[in-house]
């Protein structure tokens, strides 16, 4: 067999098994390019460290998606209850306080770091609060200390006659 044929051969083997491996659709180990990521900062994993323990009646879940928390209301059509959720349904709490015994939601809270926009916090604190959340904002960095959460998270202890008020400055602070 003449050398030129080898060469044409092996090139179109080389070819059909390009075509082949992209017909394929990169369906095997790797296929979809993605790794793994830590779930929280340092400084997120040492907030809930704080929370915890400002609450120990609670559980403290971290990076809650708010399609977990809330939904559309019922009633709406399918397009208008689809147009809602798309507004909120990739977004992520960085905290979400649950009491242990009822498994009600007890508060929201947001670590607000330098990429915080605060006319865009407003409008999700409006959100969450339209579905009944207290949304509590704590500063990022250093600025978080245990006294500080505590101070901020004292509303859930708070007497019922009084929790309503403390619910309210809560949102403030």
């Amino acid at each position: 067999m003449d050398l030129t044929w080898v060469i044409v051969i092996g090139i179109g083997l080389v070819a059909l098994a390009v075509v082949l491996a992209a017909a394929k659709g990169g369906k095997g180990a790797g296929a979809f390019q993605v790794e793994p990521r830590r779930l929280m900062t340092e400084r997120e994993r040492h907030v809930i460290g704080m929370i915890e323990a400002a609450v120990p009646a609670c559980r403290v879940h971290a990076q809650v998606s708010m399609g977990a928390l809330m939904n559309a209301k019922r009633g709406l059509d399918r397009k208008r209850r689809t147009a809602i959720r798309n507004r909120f349904d990739r977004k992520i709490v960085d905290y979400v306080i649950e009491h242990r015994e009822t498994g009600d939601v007890v508060a929201l809270v947001e670590l607000d770091d330098r990429t915080h926009n605060a006319s865009k916090d407003e409008a999700r604190d409006r959100l969450t609060a339209d579905a009944g959340y207290t949304t509590i904002r704590l500063p990022a960095g250093k600025g978080v200390t245990h006294e500080l959460v505590r101070e901020r998270l004292a509303f859930i202890f708070a007497p019922a006659d009084q929790s309503g008020i403390a619910r309210q400055e809560a949102r403030q602070l």
